[in-house]
């Protein structure tokens, strides 16, 4: 297995998420380090996960942004990854906007809310720990807006669309490899490696990918809502 390019995929954000999380300060210190921070100099991502991996796959290219100091393209990418329900990409937009520490990207506490609350859907216990400070340091003015916010967003980047999104795409392009693979066929994905692999062993390692990506995607989805009463 790549290892190498299978961290720089699944741990794409580690240098935004260890950087920028003042709120953590209240927090367990687990929950700076949601990513390991990842050293390497990106110079590419994956392109063969592009389709089959998207939320990985852009989740990659926003480091590579913000590595190099564009920030907004960076966010944007964010949130692409977001919208193929990467929970990371999601807490990165949380702490982002909740922080206002990267330059050109303003605070936002209720879009924080929001985003934070869809990152802890899947209830990752560091995750929603930094997203049950988040509410207590957040006047009730920002927890009801947050609530609308959160009500919007989930419909595009809740598990229950954007989660359902990305399995499908995932299982719909993996599929023609798994066929490859029951006849001993080979197969390549741009990026990944110089060469054409055995489909079997591309297969095996893209779902051992994919239970990192969607871990928890199959349980409870729903959080509770932003709103105070």
């Amino acid at each position: 297995m790549k290892t190498g390019w299978i961290m720089l995929a699944c741990a794409a954000l580690g240098t935004l998420t260890t950087a920028s999380i003042t709120l953590a300060q209240d927090t367990p210190a687990s929950a700076s380090s949601a990513a390991a921070p990842v050293d390497e100099k990106i110079y590419g991502c994956i392109e063969g996960f592009s389709d089959i991996l998207p939320g990985e796959y852009y989740a990659c290219r926003a480091r590579y942004h913000f590595q190099r100091g564009h920030n907004a393209q960076g966010v944007e990418m964010l949130k692409d990854a977001a919208h193929w329900a990467n929970k990371d990409a999601q807490y990165a937009l949380g702490l982002m906007f909740y922080n206002g520490d990267m330059p050109g990207i303003p605070a936002n506490r209720p879009l924080a809310l929001a985003w934070l609350a869809l990152a802890a859907e899947r209830k990752k216990p560091d995750y929603m720990q930094t997203y049950a400070t988040a509410r207590q340091q957040s006047s009730p003015q920002d927890l009801r807006a947050g609530g609308l916010l959160w009500q919007t967003m989930r419909r595009e980047y809740g598990d229950k669309v954007a989660g359902l999104r990305a399995l499908r795409r995932f299982n719909q392009e993996v599929k023609p490899l798994e066929d490859a693979s029951k006849f001993g066929g080979i197969a390549y994905l741009n990026g990944y490696s110089p060469f054409p692999e055995t489909a079997n062993k591309v297969v095996d390692d893209l779902h051992a990918i994919a239970d990192r990506a969607f871990d928890g995607l199959q349980g409870t989805v729903t959080v509770g809502s932003l709103q105070t009463k």
